[in-house]
């Protein structure tokens, strides 16, 4: 049996984001995770400006620098509506982020999170080892049980994934198909027509979801679909993920001579921020999508993952040093909902209502397109680089 100030399970980006804050703060920290690194990670792999500037505080940007084809930058982000407005965003034009904005791998992305944990002493990383549960002690729990034994920590921190077993576990799972989506992507070659935008289509058969074409270099992109489970059954999901590629006119215009690239069709789950639960028990928390941190209107989680680590260990430091495990959760709670629930999700929610009417979108598209101002706000929520309440703004004809 080994001992840890804290036990993480799941090595994505809230594992690493987390173990990286807190072997910073001179913490023992065990990082587990099942798959065997470098591994394949479903993801759209937008990854915002928002979340490269955690990656610089990290050291994990210079590092992707260093990797040929780890990087391929995008300033703008393109809309179309059902009726084929486009609306063409400029990104970082009117907030304060400094750091860009990148398609990244996810391979590639959490590869380059792996190496940077194994430089730091104070982290035992092992990938191959498949936690298993949680050992509780009453109301608390001890540690986990692996794979390769028992290791136990002061604190938790379920990192695990939307199919997190610490999280269904604790019955924190969240089972709201309200709060929920579904995606699917492949990567195409051969894509025609990319410029340095990424591009969203809200094809009437997909909302409030919508389809995307990242561009990744080199003719590539990163090419899926983002769908609402509470207005689309996720059933459906592969045969509208094909009536995107071939028979929405502005992503058939672009992949018409394009080849899919073979195994690289898959879907994932979508457990939304907007959900109502607590993200843990006692003295195990919930980070990333193991704790439903992914925006309603984008299924964006990449910045809630990194972000949602960083303050999980921000939460454990602090109840570590004052010898209080219990405070860990009572804080988190505070650092999470105080940033992204009121913010973010809850708004976020309540905009998949207006997004779910055709007539609304196209409206609504026509009216951002008529102004450069009203576009570049567009592209900047969805970079996060503005509030998500701003989108309000886009509602006000005087704007």
């Amino acid at each position: 049996m080994k001992f840890y100030d804290v036990v993480i399970s799941g090595a994505g980006l809230a594992g690493c984001s987390a173990a990286l804050s807190l072997a910073r703060q001179g913490l023992r920290v065990a990082l587990l995770d099942k798959a065997c690194f470098p591994r394949e990670k479903i993801c759209g792999d937008g990854v915002t400006a928002a979340s490269t500037e955690l990656l610089e505080e990290m050291g994990v940007l210079e590092m992707l620098r260093q990797r040929p084809g780890s990087l391929t930058e995008f300033s703008g982000a393109t809309f179309v509506s059902p009726g084929g407005t486009v609306v063409q965003g400029r990104i970082l034009q009117s907030g304060n982020l400094k750091g860009s904005s990148y398609v990244i791998p996810r391979m590639v992305l959490d590869d380059s999170l792996v190496s940077r944990v194994k430089e730091h002493s104070s982290i035992t990383f092992l990938d191959k080892t498949t936690v298993t549960g949680l050992i509780m002690d009453g109301d608390r729990a001890r540690g986990v049980a692996t794979s390769a034994g028992e290791f136990c920590g002061r604190i938790i921190v379920a990192a695990d994934g939307a199919y997190s077993p610490i999280a269904k576990q604790l019955n924190l799972s969240n089972h709201d198909k309200r709060q929920q989506g579904f995606a699917m992507r492949a990567w195409f070659s051969g894509v025609e027509g990319m410029n340095d935008s990424i591009e969203l289509c809200y094809d009437k058969a997909m909302l409030p979801g919508y389809g995307w074409i990242f561009p990744a270099g080199q003719k590539r992109a990163n090419v899926g679909v983002f769908l609402l489970t509470r207005f689309t059954d996720q059933r459906a999901t592969k045969r509208l993920f094909e009536r995107f590629v071939t028979e929405n006119s502005f992503a058939a215009a672009k992949l018409k001579r394009a080849v899919m690239e073979p195994g690289t069709l898959k879907s994932w789950p979508l457990p939304f921020g907007s959900f109502a639960g607590r993200r843990g028990r006692s003295n195990v928390l919930l980070a990333g999508d193991a704790g439903s941190f992914i925006d309603p209107i984008t299924g964006e989680g990449i910045y809630y993952a990194l972000k949602t680590g960083r303050y999980a260990a921000e939460a454990v430091a602090n109840a570590l040093e004052h010898n209080d495990e219990s405070a860990a959760l009572i804080r988190y709670e505070q650092l999470w909902r105080g940033e992204f629930s009121r913010r973010v999700y809850l708004p976020g929610y309540a905009f998949q209502h207006f997004m779910n009417n055709s007539w609304f979108v196209d409206t609504f598209m026509r009216y951002t397109a008529k102004k450069q101002h009203r576009a570049d706000l567009l592209a900047d929520v969805v970079a996060h680089n503005r509030k998500r309440r701003d989108l309000f703004k886009l509602l006000n004809p005087f704007y």
